[in-house]
């Protein structure tokens, strides 16, 4: 679960870990539309070509956004996003760092180490609340750490 302790009482904070929570499979893509706008944006660094993902930067559905999690969550096994510093609420927008682990499962087109390869990177996530639910994201993470690890760049 979520690093909030049941004890937090912001909803945004609250949805922003339910996000998290999406992230790591612990929540089902059904329940969804009950925290997750129908008009949902992704802005983010175009770096999903070289794993294979979805272009996260034409992601304008929630439908779009659950693809991209199961990209990630199928490029991974165990994968775990945690939250530290956060989550922070400024207004409609609320912001955590993060640090994604797990292990390479393979399907990666430029990717060169095995599989069973552990990953660890770390990022920045921004949501924009719209009646109370997530409307559009900002995600900020070290894409080109992670290519690296998984051998489909050069290590720098």
């Amino acid at each position: 679960m979520s690093a909030l302790d049941g004890q937090e009482t912001d909803l945004g904070k609250i949805l922003f870990e339910r996000f998290v929570d999406l992230w790591n499979g612990e929540v089902d893509f059904a329940d969804t539309p009950a925290f997750i706008a129908d008009d949902f944006v992704v802005h983010s660094a175009e770096l999903a070509r070289y794993l294979g993902f979805p272009d996260s930067n034409r992601i304008t559905t929630r439908d779009g956004l659950l693809d991209w999690v199961r990209s990630v969550r199928t490029l991974l096994d165990d994968v775990r996003f945690t939250t530290d510093p956060g989550p922070l609420r400024d207004g409609d927008y609320v912001s955590g760092g993060y640090t994604v682990t797990g292990r390479y499962a393979g399907g990666a087109p430029t990717a060169t180490v095995a599989v069973g390869t552990p990953v660890r990177y770390t990022g920045m996530s921004i949501v924009r609340l719209e009646d109370d639910r997530l409307a559009e994201y900002w995600v900020l993470s070290d894409g080109l750490g992670l290519l690296s690890q998984l051998g489909a760049i050069p290590s720098p």
